[in-house]
C-alpha cells in the first residue's frame, strides 16, 4: 500500500463525522484519543514517550494505565516547562517531565519560541513553538538553546514502545533520531500536515512513507483540521496481541459513536 492510499482508506473515517460543525472536529480527536488510550494497555509498552508534551497531560493518563512502565514527557518551550513543573508533582506522578526537544542529535538545539504570528499574540505559552520557522511572515519567536535528545537514547533499555508525537511540524528531526526505537513501537500517535505551516517540514505522505517503512500501519486518524491532524499507528506484531484485533474492532465500531 502506498501513502497515498493508506491516506485515502483512514479518509473514509469522515463518515463519522458532520465535517462541516466545529464541535463534530473537535469529537473526532478526542474519540481517537480514547482509540490510543484504549490500545494502550494491550500494548503494554516498557516505554512510553510523550513529545511536545506541553502540560504532560498525555504521559500522566498513560502513567495511570501502565503503572509498570517508564513514562518520559519531553518539552522544550522552557517557560512551558517551568510553568507545568510548578502546577503538577511530576516526581510524585512518577513521570520523567523533561526540558528537552526531540531531535535528530544529541546536544545543544535552538528552539524558536513562538511570541506572535498572524491570528494573535500567543505569548512564550504557546504550544506551536518549534524547532522550526513558521511558513508565516508575521511571526515572530524568541530564539533559545535547548537540550536536543534523539528517541534512539533510549532504544537500549527498551522492549516495546509507545509514542505520542505532537512537535509542531518539527517530524523529520524526530523520527529521523529514533530508527532503532520506532523498530520497538507498538502503538504511536503523531500529529501532521497536509501543507505547510513550518519551513521545510515533512507532510504527512512524507509521515506515511517514513513509519510505513518500519513496518507501522495506519490504522485510524481525527478531522480536528483541515489541514493539520493526528494519525494512529499501530505494528504488525502489536497487531497479533491478545485481545488487540477486537479492541480495536470496538474503538472502530459505528454502534459505539452513535451511543456515545
Amino acid at each position: 500500500m502506498t501513502p497515498a492510499q493508506a491516506l485515502a482508506n483512514l479518509s473514509s473515517r469522515a463518515a463519522l463525522y458532520d465535517l462541516r460543525d466545529r464541535a463534530e472536529r473537535a469529537r473526532s480527536a478526542a474519540d481517537l484519543r480514547k482509540m490510543f488510550f484504549a490500545l494502550l494497555p494491550q500494548v503494554a509498552p516498557d516505554l512510553f514517550v510523550e513529545a511536545g508534551a506541553h502540560d504532560g497531560s498525555s504521559a500522566r493518563r498513560a502513567r495511570k494505565l501502565l503503572p509498570e512502565a517508564s513514562v518520559i514527557a519531553f518539552e522544550a518551550n522552557p517557560h512551558n516547562h517551568a510553568r507545568f513543573s510548578k502546577a503538577h508533582d511530576f516526581n510524585a506522578l512518577k513521570v520523567d517531565y523533561r526540558h528537552a526537544a526531540l531531535s535528530d542529535c544529541d546536544g545543544p538545539v535552538t528552539f524558536k519560541v513562538l511570541t506572535a504570528d498572524q491570528h494573535s499574540a500567543q505569548g512564550v505559552y504557546s504550544g506551536r513553538s518549534s524547532l522550526l520557522l513558521r511558513e508565516d511572515p508575521k511571526a515572530d519567536y524568541d530564539s533559545v538553546t535547548v537540550p536536543g535528545v534523539r528517541l534512539d537514547s533510549l532504544a537500549d533499555s527498551t522492549a516495546r514502545a509507545a509514542l505520542w508525537v505532537d512537535v509542531e511540524g518539527a517530524t523529520e528531526k524526530v523520527l529521523s533520531g529514533a530508527d532503532a526505537l520506532l523498530d520497538k513501537t507498538a502503538l504511536l500517535m503523531i500529529e501532521v500536515e497536509s501543507v505547510p505551516f513550518w519551513q521545510g517540514q515533512w507532510l504527512v505522505h512524507d509521515v506515511l512513507a517514513h513509519l510505513m517503512g518500519k513496518g507501522l500501519v495506519p490504522v485510524a486518524r481525527d478531522f480536528e483540521r483541515k489541514h493539520q491532524f493526528n494519525i494512529l499507528f499501530l505494528s504488525e506484531p502489536a497487531m497479533a496481541l491478545p485481545n488487540m484485533l477486537p479492541v480495536l474492532e470496538m474503538q472502530h465500531s459505528l454502534a459505539r459513536y452513535r451511543s456515545a
